[in-house]
């Protein structure tokens, strides 16, 4: 949800639009255009937000409640008022000891980077036959670790297609595309858009793009055992960031479009 948009005044007091979550995260977009995003995130108590990067610079203002950000290795402190700049690409991750409530900035977009390095692109293709073999088992796993790690996103997947596995193997069809398409992401555009659109519709955040990859990168590793090599692992970890970009990217564009 987004709560107005650009050419339009608009002014609120923060506290009155603070809801806390049971458990896990409310997010509210406050504004959005081509350059930047203003969100409300309401996390709830004991909610932790893994370790991630963003393409973008962004500038979190704590309202209230208490907490932790770990920004590039370095504990700060979240209490109310205080303010941090955090610079695209920089790691960080978020622990609520208390119900928080902060606004999140991000600002434009850094340039696209370029594709994949060639040796990614050889060594996921090489890999696409046995994540065909393994594809549904790989996805299996990889949502029982999301759910097991990450209980707070069970709410944007449609459980009922977790208890038949249709969900599992559109996962693995998609996964098994881009292994053997990953030079041809044309190709690929009728999915993408597909799935963006799905995305958009269940609220997916750039913020939990990194959960999922941790999660499938994981899943491959368990399933794959010793075919799962370092270089193996090296190449799929650099795939999925590329892949990642382009949904956000593109759900960025149908956010906007839908404004």
């Amino acid at each position: 949800m987004t709560i107005t948009t650009p050419n339009n005044s608009f002014n609120a007091t923060l506290q009155d639009l603070i809801e806390y979550p049971a458990n896990g995260i409310n997010s509210t977009v406050l504004l959005k255009d081509n350059n930047s995003q203003y969100s409300l995130f309401c996390l709830a108590a004991g909610t932790n937000i893994d370790e991630h990067t963003s393409t973008r610079n962004a500038v979190i203002t704590v309202i209230e409640g208490s907490g932790n950000l770990n920004l590039e290795g370095k504990d700060i402190a979240l209490t109310p008022g205080v303010f941090i700049f955090m610079p695209a690409n920089a790691p960080h991750a978020v622990q609520a000891k208390e119900n928080l409530a902060f606004t999140l900035a991000l600002s434009e977009h850094l340039p696209a980077k370029k594709g994949v390095s060639q040796k990614t692109i050889d060594i996921v293709k090489s890999t696409a036959p046995v994540i065909k073999q393994h594809g549904k088992t790989i996805t299996t796993r990889m949502y029982e670790i999301m759910f097991d790690t990450h209980p707070e996103v069970k709410s944007q997947f449609d459980m009922a297609a977790q208890a038949n596995g249709t969900q599992h193997a559109k996962l693995a069809t998609a996964v098994y595309s881009y292994a053997t398409h990953i030079d041809d992401l044309e190709s690929l555009k009728a999915m993408v858009d597909k799935i963006a659109h799905r995305h958009v519709a269940t609220h997916v955040l750039p913020e939990q793009y990194p959960i999922v990859g941790e999660c499938l990168l994981k899943a491959i590793k368990d399933v794959l055992g010793d075919a799962a090599t370092e270089e193996v692992m090296t190449a799929w970890a650099e795939a999925y960031q590329a892949l990642a970009g382009v949904f956000i990217n593109r759900e960025q564009q149908i956010y906007q479009n839908a404004s």
